[in-house]
């Protein structure tokens, strides 16, 4: 069953969010994450969202999301991405 990761960023350094961003997407595609959607400009329909960057990932399921973020080549990136944006991430459960 399908799984998402959901991510809301306020990035304070584009050029350290740069440097993380492509080798970080190298890292997800290996745990079999697909980028559906991103968006620098989220329209907020209800309540006081302020976000400014989000992204959505699709995996084969949670047990590869857990794996992604237990996965000691994604750990230094994750240091790059918290030193570059405050992050909000939420991993869902897709439909069969």
């Amino acid at each position: 069953m399908p799984a998402y990761l959901i991510g809301d960023i306020d990035i304070h350094d584009e050029a350290g969010f740069a440097a993380y961003r492509a080798p970080a997407l190298e890292v997800v595609r290996r745990f079999g994450g697909r980028t559906i959607a991103i968006d620098k400009a989220p329209l907020t329909l209800e309540g006081d969202w302020a976000s400014r960057d989000m992204i959505v990932i699709e995996f084969p399921d949670m047990e590869a999301i857990r794996a992604l973020f237990a996965s000691p080549d994604y750990a230094p990136l994750i240091a790059a991405r918290q030193a570059s944006a405050r992050s909000r991430l939420i991993a869902v459960q897709g439909l069969a």
